[in-house]
């Protein structure tokens, strides 16, 4: 039972493709960019956003989680906790009040009924309380289940051809014979022609194929039996699990393809690495009064040039956003005189059309 257990999880330990879509989404969640902020809402005026680049926070999310890992290593690792486990836990440290680093708890956590949790990090136990730590769960629960059927649909397979290989037996590989009915006559015609293939080869090791056969060899080693097919339908079924189009494997997608990438699987696990932020970092009163954290992908990775400018211009010149807000979102720095909103004489008001005036 625990060999059949063993060779079940194979795939799930050992798998090219599995690893290649952990590390696609851990380091595309990862380019994520962290804004601390608080917007003073003005109900006569427009609403104040106020950016804490310098903040402890800021810092600590933006510029070094820890002494050992970059922002972008140290995020990626998390994803892929939580892709891999359904969960990942970080642990903010302070000192005095102040936000230092962060750190990530190393294998599986005990939650307890009284709302503590047992721990390990830097290989030391520890129980915390639940509302100190950051549990980033993968909303995505059913990935675990379904990978672990699809691999045992093959491993089955693979187990049954392995075991008969790793027994005393002569099977050393399959015979096709171009025959498609199973009779007596045939049954018998096929005994005979496998003797007489084993009867050529024993001695030299060498035989041959008659006109529409095929000789199949199969391996000791374990998946080394896999057809193609079995590998392709794994494969695609891995893929299909993640929402994923192999396409994006090959820079040989469209923008639709990534899109529905970006909508499905980039944008759930960021919104889940801000809610749990937002919710945890924040007292109820620094929340009323607005301050947040903005976790956001930059726009260039998801568009195109072309695209962007043109948002820039007609944002700009339909007066929603001024030329520092848009420079901003760019990650430009601001310019002075950029903070007037402009418009074209295009952009008038609907009633000036009824009346026929221009404003």
């Amino acid at each position: 039972m625990y060999e059949v257990h063993r060779r079940r999880s194979y795939w799930q330990r050992n798998s090219i493709y599995l690893d290649n879509i952990y590390n696609k989404i851990a380091t595309d969640v990862a380019m994520m960019k962290f804004k601390h902020i608080r917007v003073t809402r003005n109900s006569n005026a427009a609403d104040n956003m106020e950016w804490f680049e310098f903040s402890d926070l800021s810092n600590v999310l933006t510029l070094s989680p820890n002494e050992y890992e970059a922002p972008f290593v140290f995020w990626s690792n998390v994803i892929r906790d939580m892709l891999q486990n359904q969960v990942s836990i970080v642990v903010p440290v302070y000192e005095k009040g102040t936000l230092v680093k962060l750190q990530r708890v190393q294998g599986n956590a005990n939650f307890n009924p009284d709302g503590t949790v047992n721990i390990v990090v830097d290989e030391i136990s520890k129980v915390v309380n639940i509302a100190d730590i950051w549990i980033f769960e993968n909303p995505k629960q059913n990935i675990s289940a379904q990978l672990g059927e699809i691999t045992k649909l093959i491993d089955d397979n693979l187990h049954a051809l392995s075991s008969k290989l790793n027994d005393n037996s002569g099977i050393r590989g399959l015979l096709h014979l171009p025959t498609r009915a199973a009779t007596d006559d045939i049954e018998d015609r096929m005994n005979k022609r496998l003797t007489a293939f084993y009867d050529t080869g024993k001695d030299g090791g060498v035989s041959y194929l008659e006109k529409g056969e095929e000789f199949q060899e199969l391996s000791q080693t374990y998946g080394g039996t896999a057809s193609a097919d079995e590998l392709e339908f794994l494969k695609s079924q891995l893929y299909n699990a993640f929402g994923i189009n192999e396409k994006l494997f090959t820079a040989d997608y469209n923008e639709e393809q990534y899109r529905a990438y970006y909508q499905s699987v980039v944008k759930v696990y960021t919104r889940v690495i801000s809610e749990e932020i937002n919710r945890k970092i924040f007292t109820k009163t620094a929340r009323r009064q607005g301050q947040k954290v903005l976790v956001y992908i930059d726009m260039f990775d998801i568009a195109s040039l072309k695209d962007l400018n043109d948002f820039a211009f007609r944002q700009k010149y339909s007066g929603n956003f001024n030329s520092n807000e848009i420079r901003e979102m760019f990650g430009y720095g601001a310019y002075e005189g950029g903070d007037t909103f402009e418009t074209n004489k295009n952009a008038i008001p609907i009633e000036a059309l009824h009346s026929g005036k221009e404003e």
